[in-house]
């Protein structure tokens, strides 16, 4: 089992033959784990329960034309097997819309293909627009942020399932907790997991590795 953040040295070094499968996560801040420490995020979690290696390429408010600007030199650097591609809260958080997302998650998950790997898809975790920080709320509607981002979902399920492309419903599993526990324990400030929302994103990765594996 390895964690790899992408400035680490050892990142960029050759796997040998008998190296677990290793999967770039790129995507932004819910990827890298705003927030938190790097021994809590999802990745480093779910490297230590399925005995993978993963890259964590996320950046802190990033969005999917950035993820695309940067996929082929990701992939270069790293030399992945699977890239689970997650984005799309930023440009629909700060645009209001979901067409440029579409169209660039769309891109990204060709251009893996094409650069030899296989792609997955993350669904982010929905808002918890009632207790999302002030200053941030300032920047957007969030109510309907949240409902462009249900529908964005819904979007990327369907596009997956037309592609034949695996998905991970993260926000499934946040949508399927209590309200409570949602605003309480899952949500630093409405937007970013907690150290327990992000084992619960490790907790569904997890689970769709067993299955995939089985």
């Amino acid at each position: 089992m390895k964690i790899v953040d992408k400035s680490d040295v050892y990142g960029q070094a050759a796997r040998s033959a008998q190296s677990p499968i290793r999967i770039v996560c790129l995507g932004d801040s819910l990827t890298y784990g705003f927030g938190v420490s790097r021994r809590d995020t999802w990745i480093s979690l779910a490297a230590e329960r399925t005995g993978m290696e993963f890259v964590n390429c996320g950046i802190n408010g990033d969005t999917t034309g950035g993820m695309l600007a940067r996929l082929r030199d990701e992939m270069t650097a790293h030399s992945p097997d699977r890239v689970l591609i997650m984005g799309g809260s930023n440009d629909i958080f700060i645009s209001g819309a979901a067409e440029s997302a579409k169209a660039n998650m769309s891109a990204l998950s060709h251009q893996v293909v094409a650069l030899g790997a296989a792609p997955l898809l993350g669904t982010p975790p929905p808002l918890d627009v009632e207790n999302i920080r002030p200053d941030w709320a300032n920047l957007a509607d969030a109510v309907h942020a949240q409902t462009v981002g249900d529908e964005y979902a819904e979007w990327l399920r369907l596009f997956a399932g037309v592609f034949n492309i695996p998905i991970v419903d993260f926000r499934a599993a946040f949508e399927a907790a209590s309200d409570v526990k949602r605003k309480r324990a899952l949500y630093i400030d409405g937007l970013h997991p907690t150290p327990e929302g992000h084992r619960l994103m490790a907790d569904v990765l997890s689970a769709f590795f067993r299955f995939a594996l089985s």
